[in-house]
């Protein structure tokens, strides 16, 4: 007797970007889509004549930090030169460095799988979504985590046969032919897999008009493909023609999840090098927020999808904020967050040192560097460095209880971030 499901639990889910190998340590995954309708009504009708719709989609997924970010984020950030993505297929790995420009490109192709009743049957698929946001979270005393968010204009499910699904970056050849890159095409092939359609950008060509012409090759059959255009991200969206197994998860670090005791938190004066003797305060978290702040970039087009928007564009400077905790220490340690030397022996008869004088407009503007780093255990080599450059202080709050240690939080902006990977 088959077995009834009632339910799909967490459990029975995972994530993949593309045709990439699928993520690890992601808690949940939030799909929220929208209609945006507007209603047509005529004189003498007391019913609506018509509806119009126009499909969106956004989200978010969390990942419990395995110092795995730069892996996560190559997965999501295209070159349109070179028609490839970051993450390099056949090495994987997380030896990856992004910068604040790389986020202008970060459109993916979003998969998520599941196998309800451990029957490997469903995947809903968000095509072309763009990355509206990151936030970084690290704790002395406990895990640290990273949320990513994303907006797109679709999304679709799909049940089997055509479950077993991937998004493959192509590569324009002529005005109607795309090829499958050599990194992909020992699992991806016309042997393995049928078109469900293609994407140029926001355009989609399904298999009406693509069809298989060599192993590697799809040839699109439709005068409005051309071989260039403003933005041109190939990609084909291809199902297995006989399902495999539920896809296994792919960890790219060593790491499981990042504990207190593996990070470091660091403020440092700006172009002060990276040592003990530098650090300011003992910092006990961070959160630092990347907001992606990007506008929908329409034109009126015949579209079957009911979308006018071809891009969403991001907006700089970016908005990169940071809070850190930390604990309340000697004065001494705020006079060096304030480029100043306590003097005490100054003179208390004279006029007033301002060494010793530490207020708010002292505090230096693009003077402040936050820097987090991921250590694998039994390694002194970070699995990722996350740093913030060029602040400012924008909040400072105390905080002081009975029975309780003295805090203050330090409120940070600016627009520089890198995050650079390594293996381990």
């Amino acid at each position: 007797m088959a077995q009834k499901v009632f339910q799909v639990q967490a459990k029975d889910s995972i994530v993949a970007f593309n045709a990439f190998s699928t993520i690890n340590a992601v808690q949940n995954l939030s799909l929220d889509p929208a209609f945006n309708e507007e209603y047509y009504s005529e004189l003498g009708n007391e019913n609506y004549a018509g509806q119009s719709r126009s499909p969106e989609t956004s989200g978010s997924f969390e990942v419990t930090s395995t110092g795995a970010a730069p892996s996560i984020l190559a997965r999501m950030i295209y070159n349109y030169t070179t028609q490839a993505y970051l993450w390099n297929p056949a090495t994987e790995g997380n030896a990856y460095s992004i910068t604040e420009t790389d986020f202008e490109t970060a459109i993916f192709d979003l998969i998520n799988l599941k196998q309800p009743g451990e029957d490997f049957t469903e995947a809903t698929l968000i095509p072309n979504a763009q990355l509206t946001g990151v936030t970084f979270r690290v704790d002395a005393t406990g895990t640290a985590s990273e949320t990513y968010n994303f907006e797109a204009d679709l999304q679709e499910a799909f049940y089997t046969p055509y479950h077993d699904v991937v998004s493959v970056p192509c590569t324009t050849s002529d005005a109607d032919t795309i090829t499958i890159p050599a990194a992909y095409t020992s699992q991806i092939n016309s042997g393995t897999h049928d078109i469900l359609y293609v994407f140029k950008d926001n355009q989609k060509y399904d298999s009406t008009v693509c069809s298989w012409t060599a192993s590697d090759t799809i040839d699109v059959t439709d005068a409005n493909f051309t071989t260039s255009s403003p933005y041109d991200r190939v990609m084909a969206v291809l199902y297995k023609y006989s399902a495999g197994s539920f896809p296994t998860i792919y960890y790219p670090t060593s790491a499981r999840f990042m504990r207190g005791d593996r990070i470091d938190i660091w403020l440092i004066n700006s172009g002060a090098s990276e040592t003990d003797n530098n650090r300011l305060l003992r910092c006990q978290s961070a959160d630092i927020t990347v907001d992606l702040s990007r506008d929908k970039l329409q034109e009126i087009r015949r579209n079957d999808d009911l979308t006018t928007t071809y891009w969403r564009g991001l907006n700089y400077p970016l908005n990169i904020t940071a809070t850190v905790n930390i604990l309340e220490t000697t004065l001494e340690t705020w006079a060096d967050l304030q480029n100043k030397t306590l003097n005490a022996s100054a003179d208390p008869y004279g006029a007033i040192d301002t060494n010793n004088l530490l207020n708010l407009v002292d505090f230096p503007s693009d003077g402040t560097k936050l820097l987090i780093k991921m250590y694998p255990t039994g390694s002194d080599t970070a699995l990722c460095t996350i740093t913030m450059d060029h602040t400012n202080v924008t909040s400072f709050g105390e905080r002081q209880q009975v029975q309780g240690r003295a805090e203050r939080t330090l409120g940070f902006t600016g627009s520089e971030i890198d995050i650079v990977g390594a293996e381990g």
